[in-house]
């Protein structure tokens, strides 16, 4: 789909609410006028960063302004809709979606509300809260990929560590000594493969736990 053939059902979108629209005013793909509010629409057939960069240039002189692009565009996958979605409600830039010749707005330019925005989104935060409040290392380099120290991988270490000592114990017993509440749950789901049960309630590590706890406590020395 070229441009040009998005401009027809955006044109007849805005003409039924009631806009007069014209296209190529200076720099702007389609304009349209309803009483004394003007609106600018840029068409693109693919998203790209010049395109949010058009959208807020033209915020500076409009009174709201949106982007018209295919549908094949904007569903290519979940997570590029989410956040393209989301950039352009921060951004109170609209998003018209066209299918065939048929457009639609899917997202209107209005003020973004950024508190009712972040209400949404309270167990991340809290997730985000505890994990640095209980961490206790601060080793972790910023910008890493792969193995960094979460407090989850904390916990395993401090609950292979009491292993390594007794050789075998069961969660209660765990728990009891480490005061570590999810001891049970990690122990049973054993994300890692570090440990191993041997009996009803009894755990003890793996061959691969003992070689890999151990590495970790040394990294987390050298790097005091």
């Amino acid at each position: 789909m070229k441009e040009t053939e998005l401009f027809i059902p955006v044109k007849e979108l805005l003409l039924s609410q009631g806009f007069d629209v014209k296209g190529e005013i200076k720099d702007i793909d389609v304009l349209a006028y309803h009483k004394d509010m003007m609106i600018g629409v840029e068409l693109k057939t693919k998203i790209s960063l010049k395109l949010i960069y058009q959208a807020i240039d033209r915020q500076k002189v409009l009174d709201q302004v949106y982007i018209a692009v295919p549908k094949s565009a904007i569903y290519q996958s979940k997570s590029l809709y989410r956040n393209f979605t989301h950039l352009l409600k921060r951004l109170e830039v609209g998003l018209i979606v066209v299918d065939h010749e048929t457009a639609e707005v899917i997202i209107e330019a209005v003020p973004f509300d950024r508190n009712k925005s972040r209400s949404r989104y309270k167990k991340r935060l809290e997730n985000i809260d505890q994990e640095f409040k209980l961490r206790k290392n601060k080793q972790n380099i910023g910008g890493t990929r792969g193995k960094k120290i979460t407090r989850y991988k904390e916990l395993v270490i401090d609950i292979g560590s009491y292993l390594m000592k007794h050789q075998q114990a069961s969660p209660k017993a765990i728990k009891e000594s480490t005061g570590i509440e999810k001891a049970a749950s990690i122990l049973q789901k054993n994300y890692d493969g570090y440990f191993e049960r041997v009996d009803r309630g009894i755990y003890q590590l793996t061959e691969k736990g003992k070689i890999e706890i151990s590495s970790l406590k040394n990294q987390l020395q050298e790097n005091k």
